[in-house]
């Protein structure tokens, strides 16, 4: 997800911390509605990971599968809300979990998660492009031999139906999702000049992007998208088994715990919409509410760090070091522009180009993006006033960062958010490659091509662009993410400290339960993550609809 929008924001340190007024846990309450063994399998969070497990489970027809959402479940694209369904912009607010968090000490910015079926999947940019080769090579040498390129590419394949490139034999043509690109005549004129300046400065075109030889250069981004219509998990996946007798979908719930039997997970304790509290037992039990809420409800659940369960007054029912540890997110840095009149307009997609590239000195292949953003919100500069409301630009992503950051608790109360901290560009091999493609950034922005439609570059002077210590000083101050957390609940043999589940996505010393979403993953991928979460989701139900055999 991308906030693309203006939507990265200053906020008051207490909110990035999660106080809040004292109240009565929901934790504590004795008396509750008890559902006993409905279930066979019991999937928390119906988001991009949940949507997909859920719909791929109930194929089996004697498993009864439970998903658990805690925003609103829409049944048809016709019943889904405009902000869901479109694939040009990202939605952060009508569905959203309103998180903040700390990008760099005294720096907080708004943290977009979908809440509703579909999750981030639901909200995004509709940016699909696959993780490289490199990266899964990487998540096999960590002790995940089963996760190597040859082992999960075929999944990339079952997952996509690519109508521009399906005939060719690295893409799949009759999977559930939808993936296209933007065609020439449908881009808008800053996007043409921005591949005029992209390849005026010597990068090349690439036409397809998810190639697995991952190649650099400029191109169409992959979208899961049919027409305008952003195509989530939801649609995908739930939609065409949502009337299966042994699915249930369970929405506008709130997952408080999951329920032990000493170490053996039995069950789940959940806070309906009307705030009654229920306990829903099942054979097992799945986590797939995203890298920010699947480590909170281990916590609570009494599954994490001891010493922090132990401040927060938490029973311990298992110790395990890295939950909510080697939280990885792409950082981001920009260099904004005023648009003159009728440049930038409200309806136009926010995104359709991307240039990938090797930044220099890199071990990593195609480590870094540049996007054209078509429309950026002055918020992320609040003390610009630009006429037209919107700047547009050049923005760099770091796709293989060194830095690492937390998700921890400061209250059992469910109520209170997560702390969210980044430590965005505390690597210093971070803040050089940003360094470098900011640099790159402002070169594009001074193209011929793309001068034509500003009136001048906003914030950003020559003289900090030329010096490395008022470039980083920069991009420290506006330090932010393009909403691509993972990492949290790493997945790694029991020899690792930081890994929380082992190769078969089984939580380490706890038996029957699972975690499967973006939070097993041992590093980041080199691309937006939306797809691999997906591959990460159909390997869970093939997991165990083969008893752990691959």
């Amino acid at each position: 997800m991308s906030p693309l929008l203006g939507l990265v924001q200053q906020y008051p340190r207490s909110l990035a911390t999660g106080v809040a007024a004292a109240k009565p846990s929901p934790l504590t309450r004795s008396g509750y509605t008890s559902m006993s063994n409905q279930y066979d399998q019991i999937v928390v969070g119906g988001g991009n990971a949940g949507a997909v497990i859920a719909g791929r489970l109930s194929e089996i027809p004697d498993c009864r599968v439970l998903v658990i959402e805690a925003g609103p479940h829409y049944r048809s694209v016709s019943q889904t809300p405009q902000d869901l369904k479109s694939a040009f912009t990202t939605s952060v607010q009508a569905h959203d979990w309103h998180y903040v968090g700390e990008a760099v000490p005294s720096r907080s910015m708004s943290y977009a998660r979908g809440k509703a079926t579909g999750g981030c999947s639901a909200v995004n940019g509709a940016i699909a492009l696959r993780g490289l080769e490199q990266d899964f090579a990487d998540w096999a040498r960590c002790g995940n031999s089963i996760w190597s390129w040859d082992k999960v590419f075929p999944y990339f394949l079952r997952i996509e139906n690519d109508q521009d490139f399906g005939s060719a034999p690295h893409h799949g043509r009759s999977g559930p999702l939808p993936i296209v690109r933007f065609r020439d005549e449908e881009l808008v004129a800053v996007q043409k000049a921005f591949r005029e300046a992209c390849m005026a400065s010597g990068y090349g075109w690439v036409p397809d992007h998810n190639d697995p030889r991952g190649l650099n250069g400029i191109g169409p981004i992959p979208m899961n998208r049919d027409g305008d219509v952003r195509v989530s998990s939801a649609i995908a996946y739930l939609h065409p088994a949502q009337d299966r007798k042994n699915l249930t979908i369970l929405d506008k719930t709130t997952v408080l715990r999951v329920l032990f039997d000493g170490k053996r997970a039995i069950g789940v304790e959940v806070r309906r919409e009307n705030g009654a509290i229920e306990r829903i037992e099942g054979g097992a039990v799945i986590l797939a509410a995203g890298s920010i809420n699947t480590p909170a409800i281990l916590w609570r659940s009494g599954v994490g760090p001891r010493e922090d369960l132990k401040r927060l007054g938490a029973p311990l029912v298992h110790e395990l070091q890295g939950v909510g540890s080697n939280l990885i997110d792409h950082a981001q840095s920009l260099v904004g522009l005023y648009p003159k009149p009728e440049v930038v307009q409200q309806e136009m997609p926010d995104v359709q180009l991307v240039l990938e590239y090797t930044a220099p000195g890199s071990q990593y292949n195609n480590d870094m993006q540049i996007y054209c953003v078509n429309k950026l919100g002055t918020e992320r500069f609040p003390e610009l006033d630009s006429p037209a409301g919107f700047l547009y630009g050049a923005m760099c992503v770091i796709n293989r960062p060194e830095s690492r950051g937390r998700v921890t608790l400061t209250s059992l109360d469910p109520d209170i958010q997560p702390r969210i901290d980044f430590r965005l560009n505390t690597h210093a091999e971070d803040m050089r490659k940003l360094v470098d493609g900011v640099r790159r950034c402002w070169d594009i922005a001074h193209t011929d091509a793309f001068k034509e439609f500003s009136t001048g570059v906003a914030v950003l002077t020559p003289d900090v662009v030329e010096n490395d210590r008022k470039l980083e000083q920069y991009i420290w101050d506006n330090a932010a993410t393009i909403w691509h957390a993972v990492g949290t609940c790493k997945m790694g043999p029991a020899t690792d400290n930081h890994a929380v589940v082992d190769q078969y996505l089984g939580v380490h010393g706890i038996e029957n339960l699972r975690v499967a979403d973006g939070s097993v993953f041992p590093d980041h991928v080199s691309r937006n993550p939306m797809l691999t979460i997906y591959l990460v989701a159909e390997r869970c139900a093939d997991l165990i609809k083969n008893g752990n055999r691959v």
